[in-house]
């Protein structure tokens, strides 16, 4: 706990940078790239959605990694460190991103599989559907992380 004590600003500013990161990434893919599936075409979607599958995982790996470890890091500050004013952001936080990944674990990557042997207006449109919660989730994971941030540059603890 010390060490965490210790890190505590570097532990918030990772958070708020890998989260930020996440809130864009999934924004982008949401508005600008699963609804250009729709129009890829039939001779080279299976290229495509596979080429996007590996390409997105690259992408968020580590940023996505970050941002659950230093979540981990802070509600354990909040809940048994000092930073008690912390509790809140990171219990909503914390809400937030289990219906990410919930999304991302039941509906998402199903439908990823399903989709990766062509195009299925109807997964489609479930995935779409799905998406949108998944990144309403991860606008509220961002706000916490704001908000996490805010409290910790005005508080007496930090």
């Amino acid at each position: 706990m010390q060490a965490l004590e210790k890190n505590y600003r570097l532990l918030v500013i990772a958070h708020l940078s890998a989260t930020l990161f996440m809130v864009g990434l999934i924004w982008t893919i949401h508005y600008v790239h699963y609804p250009l599936f729709a129009k890829v075409g039939e001779q080279t979607y299976v290229d495509f959605q596979a080429a996007h599958v590996e390409r997105i995982g690259k992408l968020l790996l580590l940023p996505w990694l970050t941002e659950g470890v230093t979540l981990i890091a802070i509600l354990a500050l909040a809940f048994l460190g000092t930073h008690k004013a912390l509790r809140i952001p990171t219990l909503i936080n914390g809400a937030a991103m289990a219906v990410v990944l919930v999304i991302s674990g039941f509906w998402s990557a199903p439908a990823h599989g399903k989709l990766a042997d062509g195009f299925d207006k109807a997964v489609h449109d479930q995935l779409m559907t799905a998406n949108l919660i998944r990144t309403l989730a991860w606008s509220v994971c961002g706000i916490c992380a704001i908000w996490i941030a805010l409290s910790t540059w005005n508080s007496k603890n930090s």
